[in-house]
């Protein structure tokens, strides 16, 4: 009876190791296939997007499937308003915001190696541009300033001279002439005011104009860059995907990167059953891209 015990508590053992030891290999299979899958689709990403993919990095969630972080580009860390110095004496120029140059920096990748030297130009000349913009805005600003410094110096001595009018018996003519003269200085003043104030609003506007065009061309480029990189990664799929054997039909693939102007990150969740039919070729990679489950979060 005991040696029927022992055997038997033997034979437990074995199979309680076979098990680990099972899992274990299944893991280093996963992890296999894992590491290769992400290279493929870390070379494929960085072509198709023209090198807007830094790398792209997987992991298993047991019982649920894989995840692969795209890593995108880092975002622009330009700020135009170290170029324009103290601006608290511009009037209303505070609700403008600061141009955001993530576009433009977006733009230069997309244009890839071949023609870096050209998309630093163009972000030379935007630079200059806004440079330009600033140092007009600051001109104008300190011409407005010294006008109203020297309208209040003006209009302080006219009341002076009106006070002494109204006191003397009998109008001093030289006192009368220089009244004049000084009205005649604050009419030009003000007239030059107003010009002034009219320059500002138009640079104002200009630099509105300006943001808003930019905003939509980056909004187009990353609504691209968004559509280039799920059909990227359902071609990878659809051809490498026969390589993650030890993934379930019943788990996913799942790919989440977040677009340089917004902080939330876009997932694609891809069922693994699509991708093997994408792989026997019951469906093409444009039906597994429309197929996948996407979100912001």
């Amino acid at each position: 009876m005991k040696t029927l015990l022992s055997l038997l508590s033997v034979a437990v053992l074995s199979a309680t190791f076979s098990t680990a030891a099972k899992t274990e290999q299944d893991l280093a299979k996963l992890q296999r296939e894992v590491t290769i899958f992400q290279r493929v689709v870390s070379t494929a990403l960085k072509h198709d997007t023209k090198g807007q993919v830094r790398n792209v990095e997987g992991y298993y969630l047991a019982d649920q499937g894989l995840i692969f972080d795209v890593s995108l580009r880092n975002k622009s860390l330009f700020d135009w308003r170290k170029h324009i110095g103290d601006m608290q004496d511009i009037h209303g120029l505070t609700e403008i915001q600061s141009p955001d140059f993530s576009a433009l920096e977006m733009q230069m990748s997309v244009l890839g190696d071949n023609i870096a030297d050209v998309s630093k130009e163009a972000y030379q000349v935007a630079l200059e541009a806004v440079r330009q913009g600033a140092e007009q805005i600051r001109e104008v600003a300190e011409q407005e300033r010294e006008t109203r410094r020297e309208l209040h110096e003006l209009e302080r001595e006219k009341h002076e001279l009106d006070y002494m009018l109204r006191r003397q018996e009998e109008k001093n003519q030289e006192l009368l002439e220089h009244h004049k003269e000084i009205a005649k200085e604050i009419a030009k003043l003000e007239a030059e005011k107003v010009k002034l104030t009219e320059s500002k609003v138009q640079l104002k506007e200009k630099l509105k104009q300006d943001r808003a065009q930019r905003q939509a061309q980056q909004q187009a480029q990353q609504a691209l860059l968004k559509t280039t990189v799920t059909v990227s990664l359902a071609n990878s799929l659809c051809d490498y995907g026969n390589g993650l054997r030890s993934v379930k039909d019943s788990e996913h693939v799942s790919f989440k990167f977040t677009p340089s102007y917004q902080q939330e990150k876009h997932i694609l969740v891809f069922k693994k059953s699509d991708i093997e039919s994408c792989v026997r070729g019951d469906i093409n990679a444009d039906k597994l891209a429309k197929s996948a489950t996407q979100y912001q979060f």
